[in-house]
């Protein structure tokens, strides 16, 4: 059956009515209809009424297998019955309070253990404030004020690190909307998995920098790994110029159990994490080296970075955070790394066979992206391949990101892999009938 690019996401508009009427209501009280853009689809989004494991069921009633599992945050799929019942009994406990509670403290044991290098923790309610509060407080260790990211890299909406985050891997730097130019100027911009370039824009900075902020699995790069000669390269400089090296696993934590600087073999002086940590609920964590945490620390009097929320390290989120951390066993996530092994190879095969090429499939762990080659319409209008293969899988029963990224959750099953093969099968024979030969 030959598809639009332009069609709703891959459906029938018969059987999105009730998504359709939403996105009219959310219009009249949200810009464009929309809290996250990250969820934004033309001409109207599908909006989901519940998730059980593996799939969600959206508001027509129809049912999905959910590879995307809330831009990879889910490990655990939906509604995980130990993390509901214990986001349960900690909210019938207190939602939140203005004193600290033991919960927060086995948490930050719990996390701590995962990592020898993860000496004391800092909780936060989301990966960008984490990678906020990692960032100032390199600046607050150094006393310096410069921040070098990769190329293209993604973390988050904080003004230093929303430079250069669209995957595009220029080295101009150009800021979002918005970004003074004072920030702009404070951030270096380096190429990714060039040793060799990025240590030569690194020297012309290494007075003025507090760190080098890398995300080691950067998905808005494709999921390509960093190198072990890129990661060390830029450990490398840290030490000889003392800069902070901070790794961003807010996404790739996910691919062992003491995250990716334990998989890739480096050391970081600061690590973001988030997502998979907490199960589902609100969270972020900047954990690392004492002597720069040092930073947060109020027991000497006013500390060097004061750092305070209404909502960090509060018991729901805790909870749900040691609930997710003793589901997420090493036997567990070798099972799930599996399963994302196997869903990139039957993925690359699939294309080989069913499109007449340019596609990629990158990933690590239970982690995949599908990158697509530059296409146009059947009926002669540039589209984007990826996005269109992701409405496919939309009508074919299977939920990726529009961008081809997608993940493995605890709550599958080999019979699942299965399924995701059958409908990506189907997608891709819909994908090349509408693309032009």
């Amino acid at each position: 059956m030959t598809i639009s690019a332009y069609d709703l996401p891959g459906v029938a508009t018969a059987s999105t009515v009730a998504s359709a009427e939403l996105n009219r209501r959310a219009r009249e009280v949200m810009p464009g209809g929309n809290s996250r853009t990250a969820v934004y689809s033309s001409p109207y989004p599908i909006y989901v009424r519940y998730g059980h494991g593996a799939r969600v069921v959206d508001v027509d009633g129809t049912e999905r297998l959910d590879f995307l599992n809330n831009s990879t945050a889910l490990i655990h799929g939906h509604a995980h019955p130990t993390i509901v019942r214990a986001v349960a009994e900690a909210a019938a406990r207190g939602t939140s309070f203005g004193m600290p509670t033991e919960t927060e403290v086995a948490f930050a044991e719990a996390l701590t253990a995962r990592n020898e290098t993860f000496e004391h923790v800092r909780f936060t309610s989301t990966g960008t404030e984490a990678v906020m509060m990692a960032v100032q407080a390199a600046r607050a260790h150094t006393l310096r004020p410069k921040l070098a990211k990769i190329a293209g890299a993604y973390h988050g909406a904080y003004d230093a690190t929303a430079i250069n985050n669209d995957g595009s891997g220029s080295l101009i730097t150009h800021a979002t909307l918005g970004i003074p130019a004072g920030v702009s100027d404070n951030t270096v911009i380096i190429p990714f998995n060039d040793p060799e370039g990025a240590l030569e824009v690194l020297g012309r900075h290494a007075g003025e920098l507090a760190a080098i902020l890398i995300d080691p699995l950067p998905w808005r790069i494709g999921l390509v790994p960093a190198s072990a000669e890129y990661l060390a390269a830029l450990r490398g400089f840290c030490d000889e110029h003392d800069v902070v090296l901070i790794s961003d696993e807010v996404g790739s934590f996910r691919i062992g159990m003491g995250g990716a600087i334990a998989e890739f073999g480096y050391a970081a002086d600061l690590t973001v994490l988030g997502k998979v940590i907490a199960g589902g609920m609100p969270i972020g964590a900047v954990t690392g080296r004492r002597d720069v945490m040092a930073v947060f620390d109020p027991s000497a009097g006013s500390p060097p970075l004061p750092h305070s929320g209404s909502y960090n390290a509060n018991p729901v989120s805790m909870s749900a955070g040691l609930a997710s951390l003793a589901l997420l066993t090493s036997d567990e996530m070798d099972r799930i790394n599996g399963l994302g092994a196997d869903v990139r190879d039957r993925m690359r095969q699939i294309l080989a066979d069913h499109t007449p090429g340019g596609w990629t499939v990158n990933g690590n762990g239970s982690l995949f992206r599908v990158l697509g080659p530059n296409a146009t319409g059947a009926d002669g209008r540039p589209v984007n391949a990826v996005n269109l293969l992701s409405r496919a899988l939309l009508r074919h029963g299977v939920h990726i990101g529009d961008s081809g990224l997608g993940c493995v959750s605890t709550a599958m099953e080999p019979d699942d892999v299965d399924a995701f093969a059958r409908a990506f099968t189907a997608a891709a024979d819909d994908v090349r009938a509408g693309l032009a030969q």
